[in-house]
């Protein structure tokens, strides 16, 4: 692992346990076992590395999600939009959890860096549009809305998890959600 990858991986670790205003460049610093000079040369500042971070984090949740999703059948749709809360429910009992980066980036930090938007909303707009295509090929005439709901519940569920892990029952909400998509398609 280079330099910068030791910096990334230790401040997603550290922002992820604790958050982004509390943790300062220096425990970065010190815990990445970097001198100050090679962390400044790869980040000029805080907000280029939760920057950095939130992209590192996007691609990682993107990759880990599109493994889950490739072990499923393809063709099943409802198959597949039930692996992603499947994915979901296992992620919130990982050791980890500690919420999601991207709620914590846009409530902690995007008045005082505003340029961390973009890459805080990635993961969103990306996971929007997977449900979409999906909802699209079960036969949903206006997907986008149902696709920004689902993603909305899976926000919602997100923040409870956060709250308390054990409160979230996957098939209660996944029951939910198959019924929304059943009405859908009646009105097709």
């Amino acid at each position: 692992m280079s330099k910068k990858e030791d910096i990334i991986s230790t401040a997603l670790r550290l922002f992820n346990s604790h958050s982004y205003n509390s943790v300062g460049v220096d425990r970065i610093i010190s815990e990445s076992n970097v001198a100050k000079m090679t962390f400044y040369k790869y980040f000029p500042s805080k907000e280029k590395l939760i920057q950095e971070c939130l992209i590192q984090r996007n691609q990682n949740l993107q990759a880990s999600l599109n493994i889950a999703l490739s072990k499923g059948d393809p063709a099943d749709h409802m198959g597949q939009l039930k692996t992603i809360f499947e994915w979901y429910a296992a992620w919130f009992n990982t050791e980890d959890f500690n919420g999601c980066m991207f709620q914590k980036a846009l409530e902690e930090v995007i008045k005082i860096y505003p340029s961390t938007l973009e890459p805080a909303t990635q993961y969103k707009i990306w996971l929007t549009a997977l449900i979409q295509g999906l909802l699209e090929n079960i036969g949903i005439q206006t997907p986008i809305h149902l696709a920004t709901l689902i993603v909305s519940i899976l926000d919602g569920m997100t923040i409870q998890a956060h709250v308390n892990k054990n409160s979230v029952e996957m098939n209660e909400y996944w029951k939910r959600v198959e019924h929304l998509i059943n009405f859908e398609q009646t009105l097709a």
